[in-house]
């Protein structure tokens, strides 16, 4: 079965979080296998100084929570993460105040090329 999420017509991705994404990588998580989910030039480069080399604009997506705030942020190319990991309005916040654990599930909604929603999935017992 095809995964490519725009040619099976899906409008969401599911995430599952492993322990690494809580603890490895600073509670984040990696959409690699979804990249395609995104618009390619939302792909930045390791460090962001380096996008005057890309041959596009680097942009950014909104994301709206269920935490109650929105997270604007492109995907850093190499490890597939939200660049935007600050407390304040970051994916490091939004682990920490949904107190994300290994078995959840994160929830990413399509809304169009450059907004989506992302809510969280408790693992059941």
């Amino acid at each position: 079965m095809n995964q490519n999420p725009f040619s099976m017509g899906y409008n969401h991705i599911e995430i599952p979080i492993t322990r690494q994404n809580l603890f490895i990588m600073q509670r984040q998580f990696s959409v690699k296998n979804h990249i395609d989910f995104f618009p390619f030039d939302v792909l930045g480069a390791m460090n962001p100084s380096n996008n005057v080399d890309k041959n596009y604009r680097v942009r950014t997506i909104i994301i709206h929570t269920d935490a109650g705030f929105d997270i604007e942020t492109d995907i850093v190319e190499k490890t597939f993460v939200f660049r935007n990991r600050s407390m304040n309005k970051g994916s490091t916040r939004y682990m920490s105040e949904k107190n994300v654990k290994p078995g959840d599930t994160i929830i990413i909604e399509k809304i169009d090329p450059y907004e989506y929603n992302m809510k969280l999935k408790r693992n059941e017992p």
